[in-house]
């Protein structure tokens, strides 16, 4: 089933003052204007005075094609529609403004209506679950916090299955246009939109651009980096410096990445795990051996696994005999391919930009072999030799582990 991520503007109050003269409406509607959606509740009188007036005309027109009409979202939603000939689901977003959480409210309150015209879902049901906090044009650095908002509800919303995503761009800031475009084609979606005042729907396809990806895949501790430790300065060395810096942006006296840097950074991360990984850990990826490099990674995207679906799981936290790791570090157990693996590593969690929790993985040490699982086996004293120095994370590097599922 597609997802069509429709915005919310406020086409319908406009279009319902070209059918009825209503001053108290267009009073009521003008003071509400600059309002921020934290003002909702206060704006009671107001607010409902509007649904109501709404609800009544819309609950009067009969015809299919005025009700189509109501608003630019409708409108373009039920052309989308006609093109794929099947159930989609609608997962409207609103801007940080109450005119744009009313219009969402009025258009969910009378769905009936609108969904007789066609076999329609409408994802979130409530307009707290639609609105993107800080998405205003009245306040820059808070647009910029807004946009980093939206970037995060959509990934939400599309739970890695872009192939299915179209953004219907019809209504909502203009301003959005950009950052829409150029993350519908990264991950090659469609977008829509109604031309104007018309009935016709114009489609943007993917167009096959080329991301010089080496920006991210020459800096990757610098990125890496970026997600969890605040930098007041651009550390020189940096290969393709200047493209690097189209990417940042000055918030206060720090740096982060730009919506842009955002988008593009995610994306690049998209198909393979990032880990830390310690300099005498680094044979075991340095392709020596291709079997045992085959079982490392095997081995790196089941710690992954197991710590996102049972994090209690015993073998997680294996204990070795007569060794003490460094505060943090723990020893996976595991078997692949008949041979034992041991990796000693350290979770840590972190709260990504979008402020919710992730964690990255320190690999220290690694042990695999046919006779790992012995108590008394050579790599325990090699684990106990070289424990000390796992905790010096500058000599750790950043390498990717490639995902069994690839999305791109």
């Amino acid at each position: 089933m597609s997802k069509v991520i429709t915005f919310i503007g406020t086409s319908i109050f406009k279009n319902y003052l070209k059918e009825k003269r209503d001053n108290t409406f267009k009073d009521y509607l003008e003071d509400l204007e600059d309002k921020n959606f934290n003002d909702y509740s206060s704006e009671l009188n107001r607010i409902n005075y509007i649904k109501r007036q709404l609800t009544n005309w819309i609950n009067s027109l009969t015809n299919e094609d005025e009700i189509i009409n109501v608003s630019a979202e409708i409108k373009s939603i039920t052309k989308i529609y006609e093109i794929f000939k099947k159930e989609i689901e609608i997962h409207f977003l609103t801007t940080d403004t109450i005119l744009s959480n009313l219009a969402f409210e009025v258009i969910k309150d009378n769905w009936d209506k609108f969904s007789q015209i066609s076999s329609l879902k409408i994802y979130p049901q409530e307009k707290e679950g639609a609105c993107i906090k800080n998405l205003q044009v009245k306040n820059y650095d808070k647009f910029k916090e807004g946009l980093v908002n939206l970037i995060n509800k959509i990934d939400n919303i599309v739970q890695g299955y872009w192939e299915n995503v179209i953004f219907n761009i019809t209504a909502g800031y203009k301003a959005l246009i950009p950052y829409l475009t150029i993350l519908a084609q990264v991950h090659k979606c469609p977008i829509y939109y109604i031309f104007e005042d018309t009935d016709v729907l114009i489609k943007i396809p993917y167009i096959p651009i080329s991301i010089n990806w080496e920006v991210f895949q020459k800096n990757e501790n610098f990125f890496f980096d970026l997600e969890v430790k605040e930098i007041d300065e651009i550390p020189s060395g940096l290969v393709l410096k200047e493209e690097v810096e189209s990417l940042l942006e000055k918030s206060g006296n720090l740096i982060t990445l730009n919506p842009l840097g955002i988008i593009l950074w995610e994306k690049y991360k998209s198909s393979f795990y990032l880990i830390k990984i310690f300099k005498i850990a680094e044979d075991y990826m340095n392709g020596k051996d291709d079997r045992i490099k085959q079982i490392f990674e095997k081995s790196v995207l089941e710690l992954f696994r197991r710590l996102k679906s049972n994090p209690n799981d015993p073998d997680l936290d294996h204990k070795l005999a007569n060794v003490s790791p460094p505060p943090g570090f723990k020893t996976f157990k595991h078997k692949e391919e008949n041979l034992q693996v041991r990796i000693l590593y350290k979770k840590e969690d972190f709260k990504t930009r979008y402020g919710s929790l992730d964690f990255r993985i320190y690999i220290g040490l690694v042990a695999i072999g046919q006779d790992v699982h012995n108590v008394e086996n050579e790599y325990v004293c090699t684990f106990k030799q070289q424990i000390s120095k796992i905790t010096d994370f500058d000599n750790y590097k950043v390498r990717r582990i490639k995902k069994e599922e690839v999305r791109l």
